[in-house]
């Protein structure tokens, strides 16, 4: 008797967690792009700040548990088949953010194609007060953003910074913990603060 209560208990479990991940995905298609097979984690976020549901793609069979954001004034974030985005990574996106197939996000990853702010401390100031008042502006013309583009089967380890203008090359692999501030070629693995090539996988 106790074996059947305990195994309808996770029978039950099991379709809750599904019925509330159809919830997060009809909830989550009125933000973006989204391929039908793309899995949600429990913890996945979409904000999708800019409105526009073009903003953010994603392709088949990802699965997304971290958060994926695009500014008032801009972004774009494309993601490719087959990746994976763990809990706490976050992409936020005021420029473009280009991630390939095949790519492995761990969890605590940051992936910033922009500075955020302002350098300018009294601009900067002004920035986070509109954010606090009224929401994210709907123009920064003096925040730096450049694009980042990841290549097909990069693998990006656990509480890595990926920084803006930058582009990891095929197959490369981006050591936990490392501050990648500059291109990185393909088929290396770099790692540090700032990041620097360890190993030439070829």
């Amino acid at each position: 008797m106790g074996f059947k209560l305990r195994n309808t208990g996770f029978i039950l479990i099991q379709l809750i967690n599904r019925f509330s991940l159809y919830l997060k995905r009809g909830y989550f298609s009125g933000k973006a792009l989204i391929h039908e097979s793309v899995k949600f984690i429990a913890t996945a976020r979409i904000d999708n700040i800019l409105g526009d549901k073009n903003a953010i793609f994603i392709d088949a069979n990802t699965i997304i548990g971290g958060q994926l954001l695009t500014f008032r004034h801009g972004g774009k974030i494309r993601i490719g088949e087959w990746c994976y985005l763990g809990e706490n990574s976050k992409i936020w996106s005021a420029e473009t953010v280009s991630i390939g197939s095949r790519v492995l996000i761990s969890h605590g990853v940051n992936i910033h194609d922009t500075d955020s702010h302002p350098i300018n401390a009294h601009e900067r100031h002004e920035h986070f007060v509109s954010i606090a008042t009224t929401g994210h502006p709907a123009s920064m013309p003096n925040l730096v953003s450049k694009p980042i583009v990841i290549e097909d089967d990069v693998w990006i380890g656990c509480n890595a910074l990926i920084l803006k203008g930058v582009h990891i090359g095929h197959g490369s692999i981006i050591a936990a913990g490392s501050v990648v501030t500059k291109s990185v070629p393909e088929k290396v693995i770099v790692a540090g603060n700032p990041a620097h090539i360890i190993r030439d996988l070829n």
